[in-house]
C-alpha cells in the first residue's frame, strides 16, 4: 500500500470514528438491572435468542426478561429501585429508551416491585396490558396478571395512581398501603368492588407466586404470608359500602 493511500484509509477511519463515537459503557450502566438473585429458568433476549441469565449479570435496556415454571430472578436499579420476577413472568425493562421512568412492561406472572422516584426521575410508572401504575414516591407493589389480562394490584408500603388503559378516564384511583384492587379489561376501574371476587382471587394467585416459585430459592413467602388467604377479611381500597 502507498503512504497516500495509507494516509486516505487512516483518515477515513477517523473521519468514520468521529462521526460514529463508541457508546460510553460506564454512562449506561446507571439504566442497567442488575440481577442480585437469579434460580431455576430465567432468560433474556439475546439477538432475537434466548439466552440464559445468570446471578451477577447486568441487563441492559428493552430486553424481555421471562421465568419459566422454576424460575425466580431479583433485580436492582442505580436509585433504589428494584423488581423480582417469579414463576412464569413475562417482562421487558425499560421499553420506552426516552423515559428512563417507565421501569416495567409486564405482560404475564406475579411481579414485586420497588419503586423509587428520584429528582431525575420524579415518578416511575409500570405498564400491564390494562393499567398504568404511577408513583411520585417510594412504594412496593405486587401485580399478577391472570389469563383473561385481569391485573390484580397490591400495594405493600406507600401509594400508587393506577389509569386504565383501555378505559381511561380524567382522574386515575389512588390506592394507598395494604389496599388492593383488580383492573378487568372490558371494565372501568370502580368505586365499588365485590370482596368476594378479590378474596377468591388473593387466593389463588398469591399462593401461586409466594409458594410456587422454585425449590431452590431459599426466601420466605412474600411478607411472611402477607398474601396468602387468611380467616380475616380483606380489605379493599374501602370501595365497598
Amino acid at each position: 500500500m502507498s503512504r497516500c493511500l495509507a494516509c486516505v484509509v487512516i483518515a477515513s477511519a477517523f473521519s468514520i470514528y468521529a462521526q460514529n463515537p463508541p457508546v460510553d459503557s460506564s454512562g449506561m450502566q446507571m439504566f442497567e438491572a442488575h440481577a442480585i438473585a437469579v434460580t431455576g429458568q430465567v432468560t433474556r433476549l439475546r439477538d432475537q435468542q434466548p439466552w440464559a441469565l445468570s446471578r451477577g449479570e447486568r441487563v441492559p435496556i428493552q430486553q424481555v426478561i421471562t421465568t419459566g415454571a422454576d424460575g425466580y430472578a431479583r433485580f436492582e436499579v442505580a436509585g433504589g429501585s428494584s423488581f423480582e420476577l417469579f414463576s412464569n413472568s413475562r417482562v421487558i425493562f425499560r421499553q420506552n429508551a426516552a423515559s428512563a421512568g417507565d421501569l416495567l412492561d409486564v405482560f404475564a406472572g406475579r411481579v414485586r416491585i420497588h419503586l423509587h422516584p428520584t429528582v431525575g426521575q420524579p415518578q416511575q410508572r409500570i405498564f400491564t396490558p390494562v393499567a398504568i401504575i404511577t408513583a411520585r414516591q417510594a412504594a412496593t407493589i405486587a401485580l399478577a396478571i391472570d389469563e383473561d389480562d385481569t391485573v390484580r394490584l397490591d400495594v405493600i408500603e406507600g401509594e400508587v395512581r393506577v389509569q386504565h388503559t383501555l378505559l381511561p378516564r380524567n382522574e386515575p384511583t389512588l390506592v394507598t398501603a395494604i389496599d388492593a384492587i383488580l383492573v378487568r379489561r372490558d371494565e372501568p376501574i370502580s368505586r365499588r368492588v365485590d370482596r368476594g371476587s378479590l378474596y377468591r382471587y388473593r387466593v389463588r394467585v398469591w399462593s401461586a407466586i409466594t409458594l410456587g416459585h422454585s425449590g431452590s430459592h431459599s426466601a420466605e413467602p412474600v411478607e411472611g404470608n402477607k398474601f396468602l388467604a387468611e380467616a380475616r377479611p380483606f380489605r379493599s381500597l374501602n370501595f365497598c359500602p
